[in-house]
């Protein structure tokens, strides 16, 4: 790994200061290479501090650091020795296999004797990162409340909370840590070792798309790295589609939907949501800490620090600091978030990914997209840039965009309606599943024999879980999870119509459609859309 993390580091030092520096409006015609990846837009970040471990890492030393680097040994305050917190940090968690996600069909998860590979498409998130808040919002906003009181000496903690006293926030922004490289450096060889034969005997390099921001550009190099290895530029071609306004991308599609960030009924739930699970651990923070009022939202910005300081700093004093039960209700915090503002239970979830939907029916149908919505027609009606012969597919994005192209594929086994005060323990979506930092999905596409002749099969899998599809995708349900492709594709045409792109992109709200609450189809509903409206 000493290759790696000094690569990293190069690219940390690079990257810090130059965003929004260089900019190309797209990849083709603008620039003396063909594939450019130094294309700007990589968003606003900061370094952090460097760690060390070796020193600053108090827990005790009894129990081994095992697997990763990091340090992931806290307990939950009152919790055994037994309890695991680490998987109740929603979209901040380390990468895991989903093993508890669809229970009923891990027995099937080795391919059936019948089938081949031919072709698999990989959607992957950026791995770990720093916050994307500064000093002026989230866990840096905490840092700089306490670093000012300390300064004017109005500021005193006492109790657990004494290392208070001492704290210096050194977390940066918005960069990919170490801990991220190694998880997309980790998935890039274990993807390798699932799907290197596809690559055999191909005459052209195949094209590995990415978005511009900095931490996503840098997760596909980690990945292609551990795929490819350390000759991975000579073996594929990185694509960098950009991120800014006025560029259409179908990894990062809100500046292609104007209309799909201003329905955050996540954000409204979640409100009320930590309102409840965090109000004793504010009481209990607030008898030792002296010179400064905090509220829920402070708490929130607080229980952030432990994921974001383990991630960047290799361990943290305050993941201890919290209940199992308060851990608990942060993982919540998350699923409202993303099912609220990216899922089933936005009015754009659909449109915000379907884009994606109609890159894909492109891909395994070998046609060029007709119908654009969201995607770069410039580069999607170009083979250089879109090929549709490629039997290997990875496109890297974030979260957000991944729950938006579930949505759009109609993955209502994930589709639960959540109540913003009352967890369904049951419940089958959950952000630490389904988008923990590193989370990919895999479309494989499969030929089974029976008799003399073969059909091609679909199979989706979500952090290494098989999706049981059934009639939501237009599947006969199966014990396998397997499902007609040809099916599966027709039930796809019916979500780009149901997605009503125009109309929810770029419509009015209390005029062309009426939206006042969480949805339940990640879509405009017919009752919904104002009759003068043809979608």
């Amino acid at each position: 790994m000493l290759p790696v993390a000094s690569l990293l580091i190069a690219v940390l030092i690079s990257t810090s200061f130059c965003a929004e520096s260089t900019k190309w409006s797209n990849v083709t015609g603008t620039s003396n290479t063909v594939f450019p990846t130094d294309v700007g837009n990589l968003g606003d970040t900061a370094p952090g501090l460097a760690p060390m471990t070796a020193q600053d890492d108090t827990l005790n030393s009894t129990e081994f650091v095992k697997g990763y680097g990091i340090d992931m040994r806290s307990k939950p305050l009152g919790g055994n020795e037994s309890t695991d917190i680490y998987g109740n940090f929603g979209p901040y968690t380390t990468w895991r296999p989903a093993e508890s996600l669809f229970p009923e069909t891990n027995p099937y998860r080795s391919m059936p004797p019948s089938c081949q590979l031919r072709q698999v498409h990989i959607l992957h998130r950026h791995g770990a990162r720093y916050p994307t808040d500064g000093m002026d919002d989230g866990p840096g906003l905490f840092g700089a409340m306490v670093k000012n009181g300390t300064r004017n000496g109005t500021f005193h903690a006492t109790g657990d909370l004494a290392f208070l006293n001492h704290l210096n926030y050194t977390i940066g922004q918005a960069l990919l840590v170490h801990q991220g490289a190694q998880e997309l450096f980790d998935s890039g060889v274990k993807h390798y070792y699932e799907y290197g034969r596809l690559l055999s005997n191909m005459t052209t390099k195949p094209v590995i798309r990415t978005t511009s921001s900095s931490r996503v550009l840098d997760s596909s190099r980690y990945w292609t790295l551990g795929f490819f290895g350390w000759d991975a530029n000579e073996r594929m071609n990185l694509e960098v589609l950009t991120e800014a306004k006025g560029q259409n991308n179908t990894l990062e599609p809100k500046y292609a939907c104007p209309n799909g960030k201003k329905f955050a009924f996540g954000d409204q739930m979640r409100k009320e949501w930590q309102k409840v699970y965090l109000k004793d651990a504010l009481k209990r923070w607030q008898k030792n800490i002296h010179g400064l009022n905090l509220t829920i939202e402070d708490m929130f910005n607080i229980i952030q620090v432990c994921p974001y300081e383990t991630a960047g700093m290799g361990f943290s004093k305050f993941c201890s600091l919290f209940t199992k039960e308060e851990w608990e209700g942060f993982e919540y915090d998350g699923d409202l978030k993303f099912q609220g503002n990216s899922g089933f239970m936005s009015p754009m979830g659909r449109a915000m990914g379907i884009g994606y939907v109609q890159e894909f029916l492109a891909r395994v149908s070998n046609h060029t997209i007709t119908n654009a919505t969201s995607q770069n027609t410039t580069l999607d009606r170009n083979e250089t840039y879109f090929p549709l012969d490629q039997r290997l597919y990875a496109d890297f994005t974030h979260d957000s965009a991944i729950v938006n192209i579930l949505t759009a594929f109609n993955l209502t086994q994930i589709g639960d309606h959540l109540k913003a005060t009352k967890p369904n323990k049951n419940r089958r979506f959950r952000a630490s599943a389904i988008v923990p930092f590193g989370a990919r999905v895999a479309f494989e596409v499969l030929e089974c024999a029976k008799g003399e002749e073969s059909t091609p099969f679909i199979r989706i899998k979500i952090n290494d879980a098989v999706v049981p599809l059934n009639e939501g995708q237009g599947c006969r349900q199966s014990h396998d999870g397997l499902c007609s492709l040809s099916d599966f594709k027709k039930q796809l045409q019916d979500s780009i119509k149901a997605s009503h792109f125009d109309l929810a992109c770029f419509g009015k709200n209390g005029t062309d459609f009426s939206v006042t609450s969480p949805v339940s189809q990640g879509q405009l509903s017919n009752a919904q859309i104002h009759t003068n409206q043809t979608a």
